[in-house]
């Protein structure tokens, strides 16, 4: 297993994010800066669960593959479990626009309370228009957070509270076992 693993969407002015993938305990947790050079700052970390947690703030991930696409291009893929529940994580970088697509699936055996991604920020944080997303200000740049569409004309909320950002599913499953996805990019 490899410890830490990075995926970057760096433009050609050396600006952009950083997503670090660091093992702790047992799962890895999501570390984004934005990057200006040799410079970085961070701008998000994932809010994790522990061992005990059946529904965790954010997706329990305990193994990591990057593959290569193209010389730029990249995409970690990421699955791991918690209770009965699988979750799979893929995040894709973008360097020219400075992006990164998470689009994240849990597959569930029961109904859940609330299932998403939620992040931890230093950041002054403001809401875009119709919740669509969120403006984060670090070292004098606005990154934004927003909600991407996963097809199947889906409404997630993004939402946050002092220091945490929640990107909330909020599909309704008919019958169980099945699947709940939710997408969102990162753009610096």
């Amino acid at each position: 297993m490899t410890e830490t693993q990075v995926i970057e969407a760096i433009g050609t002015d050396d600006t952009g994010l950083r997503a670090t993938l660091k093992w702790v305990d047992d799962r890895y947790v999501q570390y984004v800066d934005w990057v200006a050079g040799n410079q970085s700052f961070r701008l998000l970390e994932s809010v994790e669960g522990t061992a005990d947690d059946i529904w965790p703030p954010s997706p329990v991930l305990q193994q990591l593959t990057l593959e290569s696409r193209t010389q730029k291009r990249q995409v970690a893929l990421m699955v791991g479990m918690a209770g009965q529940s699988h979750w799979s994580v893929s995040i894709e970088n973008e360097p020219e626009e400075r992006k990164l697509t998470f689009d994240v699936a849990c597959r569930i055996a029961e109904p859940s309370s609330t299932l998403g991604s939620q992040y931890r920020t230093n950041s002054k944080i403001k809401l875009l228009a119709e919740d669509r997303g969120l403006e984060l200000a670090v070292a004098g740049r606005d990154c934004q957070v927003l909600l991407e569409s996963t097809g199947r004309g889906e409404s997630d909320l993004i939402q946050f509270k002092k220091d945490v950002v929640k990107i909330v599913a909020t599909e309704r499953l008919l019958q169980y076992p099945d699947t709940i996805r939710w997408k969102y990019s990162l753009l610096g």
